[in-house]
């Protein structure tokens, strides 16, 4: 059985259950990630899950659900005071300062290597899901990918003012992609998932030429790319 399938939740009585792990994750592993989890919860005033999606040959794949208390539009406010996602009483922080210097004192204190997998924000009106396409793809391109949905959202509202319930990205035309780490970092930019309570299938999004359109494409499935790395 693979790791992914044996990923379980811990009952409420155990010391970690708001990270759901398989039974082979070390318990010194486990605490650092407790560690970075409060701190998420703190900084940002909202609940985490983290979830060990993949553990094998010393490499922890880690997948972060973040639960806000925020609506999309004050997310927006504050993201544009430069005051989202960072602790409200210092203003001159970089955005996801905070999430960066966890995540780094996770990595050092961790005798396991770790990289994210997947990011999720739930709003309490919309959830962004990115997957990872490439070694420390998330954490080289979160400020930006950030930036970029937020920036956008004029552009994602559908002609009856609905918000999408979830934006998914990356997306590709076709089920493969370039293997350059360049490229596939790029790819954050160009097309995103759409799904909207009105429409039965997913809606795709043009970054570039800010258009929706419809069209059989893939999510990334970032382990099929990296072993062709």
């Amino acid at each position: 059985m693979s790791n992914l399938l044996r990923i379980i939740m811990m009952s409420s009585s155990s010391n970690f259950n708001t990270i759901r792990y398989s039974s082979t994750i070390p318990n010194e592993v486990l605490e650092q990630l407790d560690i970075f989890r409060n701190e998420l919860e703190k900084a940002y005033f909202s609940k985490v899950l983290l979830r060990v999606i993949e553990h094998s040959n010393g490499t922890i794949e880690l997948g972060i659900e973040i639960q806000s208390n925020f609506w999309l539009a004050e997310s927006i406010r504050y993201y544009n005071d430069h005051n989202w996602l960072k602790e409200k009483t210092n203003h001159s922080a970089f955005r996801v300062q905070q999430f960066y210097n966890s995540f780094s004192k996770l990595r050092r204190n961790s005798p396991v290597s770790i990289d994210l997998s997947e990011f999720s924000l739930y709003l309490l009106d919309t959830a962004l899901i990115i997957s990872k396409i490439a070694p420390n793809s998330i954490v080289n391109q979160l400020e930006e990918i950030l930036s970029t949905v937020l920036t956008n959202m004029d552009n994602l509202v559908a002609e009856n003012l609905e918000l999408p319930t979830e934006i998914y990205l990356p997306l590709f035309q076709e089920n493969n992609a370039s293997t350059n780490h360049h490229a596939l970092e790029k790819s954050y930019f160009r097309l995103w998932g759409l799904y909207y309570e009105s429409e039965e299938d997913p809606v795709i999004y043009d970054v570039n030429t800010n258009t929706n359109f419809k069209r059989d494409l893939f999510l990334v499935n970032h382990i099929d790319i990296m072993e062709n790395l």
